[in-house]
């Protein structure tokens, strides 16, 4: 009993340091967050991993990448007391799309899913089943017409796929891919998943006011069956963000791709080049932190 009086006091403030050191992270953390909607793209490798945060607090997942990688990229995008997410996207069950996010599935308390239910043969695909069952998570099965609301004047609108995809086997799974365009007041972002250029073509036709945009999500990770002449020439993105990973067997980005958005004047960023990109909008400007 002497021992530990003795420490007490030494314990006590050891306490008492560590909680005002957490205070004081917390209140930095939220006025650093501000009023601001954040998107960042992880550097998962050769994947895709996009996290979305909105002013008021609310966190996207789109895709996890092809490993657990995307758990450290959430660690360090999220204060260490936060293990919750409000959403989650699969817009495909790829293995570079769908296996990080099984590591989510089980590391983090997620409110709600949403993919296309689209069928897969893979190992991830049946424990991505699993854990939604277990962990009772609500799904939503979406196609185009769908869209979230973020509050705060954000929504997240559904583009494709223009069929739902629930239960169904398909040869071409890259263009299942869920497309949505995430809207803050003035400034937007298109995040297009794998979809090749038959479903480029489509949105063109299908949504076109809603795929003019400031940022894009270069589709397949800057692949040659992606990204058409037509498609971003209508599309118009100050910025394209390509997800992929250094020295990479597919040769992606390839160089019709990057040479496509040099000519339109687009900034080009890459994950393998520049790690992490994070962009960041008030509704009325747009930055990259």
């Amino acid at each position: 009993m002497q021992n530990i009086r003795a420490y007490f006091p030494k314990l006590f403030f050891v306490s008492l340091g560590t909680a005002t050191a957490v205070i004081w992270y917390a209140v930095f953390y939220f006025e650093l967050r501000g009023e601001i909607l954040r998107v960042t793209f992880f550097d998962v490798g050769q994947g895709d991993a996009i996290f979305i945060e909105t002013p008021s607090g609310h966190q996207a997942l789109i895709d996890g990448g092809p490993g657990a990688r995307v758990l450290s990229r959430l660690g360090e995008r999220m204060p260490f007391w936060d293990r919750s997410l409000d959403l989650v996207i699969l817009t495909h069950p790829d293995m570079d799309h769908i296996s990080g996010l099984i590591d989510v599935l089980k590391k983090y308390s997620v409110d709600a899913v949403a993919w296309t239910g689209v069928l897969h043969s893979n190992a991830e695909y049946k424990e991505w089943i699993r854990l939604i069952e277990e962990k009772k998570i609500h799904e939503f099965i979406v196609h185009n017409g769908y869209s979230f609301s973020f509050g705060d004047g954000i929504q997240f609108d559904i583009l494709a796929p223009f069929e739902n995809f629930e239960g169904k086997t398909v040869k071409k799974v890259n263009d299942t891919s869920i497309v949505g365009a995430l809207i803050h007041r003035e400034n937007s972002f298109l995040f297009t998943g794998d979809i090749g250029k038959s479903v480029e073509y489509r949105l063109l036709f299908e949504s076109p006011e809603q795929i003019d945009t400031d940022v894009l999500k270069v589709g397949h990770h800057g692949s040659k069956t992606s990204s058409s002449q037509e498609f971003l020439q209508f599309v118009s993105p100050d910025s394209a963000v390509i997800q992929v990973g250094a020295k990479n067997r597919y040769g992606h980005p390839t160089q019709g791709v990057l040479d496509r958005l040099a000519a339109m004047g687009s900034d080009t960023f890459r994950t393998d080049i520049d790690g992490n990109i994070t962009f960041a909008s008030d509704g009325e400007k747009l930055w990259r932190e």
